[in-house]
């Protein structure tokens, strides 16, 4: 990470994604004029996941950057503060279904 600031949210993210070996890259870049960075990316399966903190994030600029993503061919998981905070195990089996339909897992 380049000497950006974690949030706790994405703390146990990274937590759960290195325990449960899948592989990623935190504050991942997206290429191009529209200057996005990922919270993490699953280069195997081409997944970005986003962590969103309930004051940081505005659904309407979200949907638009993640329509934009899409065109791009990434696939999104987005998981709020609280499903992370309060029920991880249920954000790793989403995103290992993800990476069983892509044919990673």
């Amino acid at each position: 990470m380049r000497g950006l600031h974690r949030t706790d949210i994405e703390v146990i993210m990274a937590d759960a994604l290195k325990k449960n070996n899948i592989i990623f890259v935190e504050q991942f870049p997206i290429r191009g004029k529209y200057g996005y960075i990922a919270d993490f990316y699953l280069p195997d399966s081409k997944t970005i996941i986003e962590c969103d903190g309930e004051q940081w994030h505005d659904k309407k600029r979200d949907n638009k950057r993640d329509a934009v993503l899409r065109k791009l061919e990434y696939k999104i998981i987005r998981f709020t503060g609280t499903e992370i905070r309060t029920d991880i195990d249920t954000c790793l089996n989403k995103i290992r279904h993800e990476l069983n339909f892509s044919g990673v897992l």
